[in-house]
C-alpha cells in the first residue's frame, strides 16, 4: 500500500517506526565511509499519510533502534522540512539532496580535512543543514568528533563552516611557505607536491604543528634519522606513503667522504660508499647540524672511529692520518715514475708499499722501481733520464735486451 496520500511530494521513507508513542520516518543514507546511517524524521504531518499507513509502523525502543541501526536514536528534522529546494526541479527529494551534499563534502574534504569532513556524524549534520536550511554552527560542539579533538582542530571546523574563504587562504599561505622551504632544502621526488598540500592542510586544521611538520620532513628525506628514531613506525601514519616518493637528502655526503679520505684514503671512501657507512656518517653529521652551530659530538665520534681504523690498517703510521703521510709518498711516486697524476690503483699500490717500507724513502723508491719497471710511463721516465745522461747515444737497448757495448 502507498504510505502517503495521492499527490504528496514527500519522499517515501525506508521504514516507518513508532517510538514512545510518536511516529518517525527513517531514511537510510549511505555515507562516504560506506556505512549506512539513519536519518530520523519526526512525522509532524500525519494527515499526509494514506488511511491505515501509520498502522504499519514498526515499534522500537531507543535501545532496539540502536541495536538495529547501529546509531543512537536522534530525530534530525521534521517531515514538513522535506520540501523542494531546487528551483529547477520542484520534485527534488531526499535522495537527490543527499547525493549533492555528499559530493560537496567529498570536494571540501580534499581541501579542509578528510578525517572530520567524512566523519559519519559530520555528514549527518551537514545533511540536516542542507535539508532544513538551518544554521548548523550551534550544533558543531555536540559532535563526538568535536568533543574528542583539540582546540585548534575545533577552531578549524568552526572557521571552515563560518568563513571557508579565510580557511582556504590559510591553507594557500601554508602551501606557499612550505614549498619555498622545500625548495631551499633541495627536497625532491614524485610526491613533493602532494606532500606539501597535505602538510599545509594538516597544519591549518590543527592536526599537526610546525614542529611535527619539520620532523615529518626530516624523517622522509633522511632514512638514517628515521631508522635511528625507530623506523617507519616513528613517522606520522598519515605520511608513511611518501617514504618511497621523496628522494633522500645528499647533505653531509661530501663531508663524510672527505673525512674518510682524510683518515683512510680514497679507496676506503669508495668502499664505505658501497656498504652504507658514508650515508650513516652523513646522517650523523646532519644530526650535529640540526642541534645548532658549533655542535660536533657526532663528528668527533666519527673521527675517533676513523683514527682507530687508520691505526689498524696502517700501524706503521699510527697516530697520523692517511692524507698526512701519503702526500709526500704520492709526490715521490710521481717523481720516480714520471706520472703527472695517480690512478686509484696507483694510490692503493703506494699505500701498500708505504706500509711495507715503513715510510723509508730509500726503500720506498726501490720498491716503486721494482713494481713499476714494466710500466710504460716509468720506462719513458728512465729512458729520458738516461738519454740526458748519455747525450744523443741510443739507449733503447736497455729495454729491448740489446747491448750498449760494441
Amino acid at each position: 500500500m502507498s504510505l502517503f496520500k495521492e499527490g504528496s511530494r514527500l519522499q517515501v521513507p525506508d521504514e516507518l517506526i513508532i517510538l514512545n508513542g510518536k511516529y518517525y520516518a527513517v531514511y537510510n543514507y549511505t555515507a562516504t565511509s560506506g556505512n549506512s546511517m539513519p536519518l530520523v524524521v519526526d512525522v509532524d504531518l500525519p494527515e499526509s499519510f494514506a488511511e491505515g499507513a501509520l498502522e504499519t509502523a514498526v515499534a522500537y525502543t531507543e535501545q532496539t533502534f540502536a541495536d538495529q541501526y547501529g546509531y543512537a536514536f536522534f530525530p534530525m528534522f521534521n517531515l514538513s522540512d522535506l520540501k523542494a529546494i531546487d528551483p529547477e526541479n520542484e520534485t527534488t527529494d531526499v535522495d537527490w539532496l543527499l547525493e549533492n551534499v555528499e559530493n560537496d563534502l567529498q570536494k571540501k574534504a580534499t581541501t579542509f580535512g578528510k578525517e572530520w569532513y567524512l566523519d559519519d556524524e559530520v555528514q549527518q549534520l551537514f545533511a540536516y543543514g542542507a535539508i532544513t536550511g538551518e544554521d548548523i554552527s550551534p550544533y558543531l560542539e555536540n559532535l563526538t568528533w568535536f568533543k574528542d579533538h583539540n582546540a585548534a582542530q575545533r577552531d578549524w571546523i568552526t572557521l571552515v563552516y563560518n568563513n571557508p574563504q579565510k580557511a582556504q587562504e590559510f591553507i594557500n599561505n601554508n602551501y606557499i611557505a612550505l614549498r619555498t622551504q622545500m625548495n631551499q632544502l633541495g627536497i625532491s621526488g614524485s610526491g613533493v607536491d602532494d606532500l606539501t598540500r597535505q602538510l599545509a592542510g594538516d597544519i591549518a586544521q590543527g592536526n599537526i604543528d610546525s614542529a611535527e611538520a619539520s620532523q615529518i620532513l626530516s624523517y622522509l628525506i633522511d632514512p638514517y634519522k628515521m631508522s635511528m628514531a625507530g623506523g617507519v613506525d616513528a613517522l606520522n601514519a598519515g605520511y608513511r606513503g611518501y617514504v618511497e616518493k621523496i628522494n633522500p637528502t645528499k647533505n653531509g655526503i661530501a663531508d663524510a667522504k672527505a673525512l674518510i679520505t682524510k683518515y683512510l684514503g680514497v679507496d676506503a671512501a669508495q668502499e664505505f660508499a658501497k656498504n652504507g657507512i658514508v650515508e650513516q656518517y652523513a646522517a650523523m653529521l646532519r644530526a650535529d647540524a640540526d642541534l645548532g652551530e658549533g655542535v660536533n659530538t657526532n663528528r668527533e665520534t666519527i673521527m675517533e672511529q676513523l683514527q682507530t681504523a687508520h691505526d689498524k690498517l696502517f700501524p706503521q703510521f699510527e697516530g697520523s692520518q692517511h692524507e698526512m703521510w701519503s702526500a709526500p709518498m704520492y709526490r715521490n711516486f710521481m717523481a720516480i715514475t714520471g706520472k703527472s697524476a695517480l690512478s686509484n690503483t696507483d694510490k692503493k699500490n703506494v699505500d701498500i708499499i708505504s706500509q711495507k717500507t715503513g715510510g723509508d724513502m730509500t726503500l720506498f723508491a726501490g720498491e716503486i722501481r721494482n713494481n713499476y719497471e714494466d710500466d710504460p710511463t716509468y720506462a719513458d721516465q728512465v729512458l729520458g733520464a738516461m738519454t740526458n745522461a748519455f747525450g744523443s747515444q741510443d739507449v733503447s737497448g736497455v729495454f729491448t735486451g740489446q747491448s750498449l757495448v760494441g
